[in-house]
């Protein structure tokens, strides 16, 4: 059974996930050659081990990348290990502590003062994908024309990512990095995080990595929060007024709901897990979405529970050394926009039944979210 959804058009991921809990908690597929994870036992393991490590980026002798994208891919915290990704961590934990707070109220009413009362919008376009980023910039100073450019063109810097890049995919990074990386340099310097020139180069390309990080993983729990938001308003009668609510009906997305399915870890020593022994040099696929499933864990898995007791021990965010280091910073922002709707909007309606999904393995994002918010 291949757990490596390739198309989440066509994808019951629960049913899916639930199947391997049951018949292939830890599995060599043959066809990837790697490792499946799928129970929460054995995906906790892998996150807190250290003989199982990221899989570090190749970059070919002859690659077409700017010096600065490839610097990046070097010093991101995300795909590094050992001595570096502590000195890359500490860089990017630098870097949030001096994201001062925003008024995500503020930046919402300004977001969807373009949207008439009532009428249908595309909630990815006009919200999903710009206000992570917006407060990230906003909450460091970066505005005007900077702010501008980086938001712009976000969609293009995280082609970075993808493990294997296409000519276009190299032409569209190198036509934006220099230019993000030369901000948030700017912005580094402003905020006299450091007088070294190899440590204000480590802060940056980690703040560009927070970018980055809030592009698809911001945007895909603003949307999942709103469509379960949007469930509990029509048939459950939530106390506005509770603040705590906010936060309970989004680690509960994010355990149900995520939009991070899945991370590789590449085997370093051998280890042995589940009955099975993974050697050193074979690829493991941890299925964090799967464990958010476990029935040897959460009660009634496949079921959205506002109230569920232990629905932060979710791995959505990993474990360990290599846990999201924003996710504070996302939970807030996602919370503070399912309170600011609630208490502004009467009516908030999912005009759609179907969706279409973004060709991403790893990451389940609707493409388009069609609402529409009444007044209150």
């Amino acid at each position: 059974m291949n757990n490596n959804i390739s198309d989440w058009n066509n994808a019951d991921y629960v049913g899916i996930y639930t199947r391997q809990l049951k018949e292939n908690p830890l599995y060599y597929n043959p066809d990837s050659k790697m490792w499946i994870a799928c129970s929460y036992e054995c995906c906790r393991a892998l996150l807190l081990s250290d003989d199982a490590h990221v899989p570090e980026p190749v970059i070919p002798e002859n690659s077409s990348l700017s010096a600065k994208a490839i610097l990046l891919m070097t010093k991101l915290v995300r795909i590094t290990n050992g001595e570096q990704h502590v000195a890359s961590r500490e860089a990017a934990m630098f870097i949030c502590q001096k994201i001062f707070q925003t008024d995500v109220s503020r930046l919402l009413e300004s977001l969807l003062n373009g949207t008439d009362a009532g009428k249908p919008f595309d909630f990815v376009e006009t919200v999903a994908k710009k206000l992570p980023i917006l407060l990230i910039l906003t909450g460091l100073g970066i505005t005007g024309e900077d702010e501008a450019f980086i938001s712009t063109n976000l969609s293009s810097l995280i082609r970075i990512m993808l493990p294997v890049k296409t000519a276009e995919d190299i032409r569209l990074i190198n036509a934006v990095v220099d230019k993000i990386y030369d901000i948030a340099e700017k912005c580094v310097i402003a905020h006299n995080c450091s007088s070294d020139p190899e440590t204000v180069a480590l802060i940056t390309c980690n703040l560009i990595g927070l970018f980055i990080q809030c592009y698809d993983g911001g945007r895909g729990l603003l949307c999942n929060a709103l469509l379960n938001l949007a469930t509990l308003l029509n048939g459950y009668h939530l106390d506005r007024t509770d603040d705590s609510l906010y936060k309970k009906l989004v680690t509960e997305t994010l355990r149900l709901n995520p939009p991070v399915h899945n991370t590789r870890r590449v085997v370093v020593e051998d280890i042995r897990l589940g009955g099975q022994l993974l050697k050193a040099g074979e690829t493991v696929l941890i299925v964090l979405a799967a464990a958010n499933l476990d029935y040897r864990i959460f009660e009634h898995p496949e079921k959205f529970d506002l109230m569920r007791a232990n629905n932060d021990q979710h791995l959505t965010f990993g474990l360990g050394g290599h846990s999201c280091i924003a996710k504070y910073l996302s939970i807030g922002i996602a919370a503070d926009t399912c309170k600011f709707l609630t208490n502004n909007y009467q009516n908030i309606r999912i005009l759609q039944k179907e969706f279409s999904y973004e060709p991403q393995l790893n990451v389940r994002l609707v493409r388009q979210l069609v609402v529409s918010f009444a007044k209150i």
